[in-house]
């Protein structure tokens, strides 16, 4: 299991989701080597030419599964990406002040959906104390091109959740809930390829 946070950016002195994957790291490790999965953190800068950095994380780790987590401070709560869409921001600068320089890429579909059963992850975050709901729009800037990237090469089923401000939700409890969510779903998305692959192997 793959997750990754960003850190600081333009307006974000401070990025709650590398917080959340810190206290993964410190204090949940063991709830996922415990049944059997193998959970593996980063932190990524925030630049727009985020897709080589994504290819290389997928390629060096090559994992089941791909959790992307990232701030929308306007949001009130988690909100789990039901899709990455074909849009790009010319006029906000990353971290090291550098533009994109296309808005959408042509001859590419409009979006890609999430890989993940996002109804599900919803309803479970939500047994686990969190208010959690679904989004269609994950917006125009680096944490929609993760989640394009990852989407677009198929490395592994990825799926993006916005966090909201540390005031609207403690990093402490979303990691906590993810700490209860996520080992199952890396093993219910593991044993769905397993089984898709051996169905291919088949025919």
């Amino acid at each position: 299991m793959l997750v990754t946070a960003f850190g600081a950016f333009p307006g974000a002195p401070r990025n709650p989701s590398a917080d959340i994957v810190a206290d993964l790291e410190r204090h949940w490790r063991n709830r996922f080597s415990r049944v059997g999965v193998k959970l593996v953190t980063a932190v990524l800068p925030v630049v727009h030419a985020i897709a080589p950095l994504v290819d290389a994380l997928a390629e060096r780790e090559k994992p089941d599964a791909i959790l992307h987590l990232g701030l929308a401070a306007r949001r009130r709560n988690l909100t789990v990406e039901t899709r990455a869409r074909n849009i790009a921001t010319t006029i906000k600068p990353d971290v090291r002040g550098a533009f994109a320089t296309q808005r959408a890429q042509n001859g590419r579909a409009a979006s890609l959906r999430a890989a993940w059963d996002t109804t599900l992850l919803v309803a479970r975050l939500r047994q686990a104390g969190i208010d959690a709901g679904s989004s269609i729009d994950a917006g125009d800037y680096v944490c929609n091109a993760a989640l394009w990237r990852s989407l677009e090469t198929g490395a592994a089923p990825a799926v993006f959740v916005h966090v909201p401000k540390k005031s609207r939700a403690a990093p402490a409890d979303i990691a906590r809930a993810l700490a209860g969510v996520l080992p199952g779903m890396t093993l219910r998305i593991a044993r769905r390829h397993r089984t898709a692959r051996a169905r291919a192997g088949s025919i």
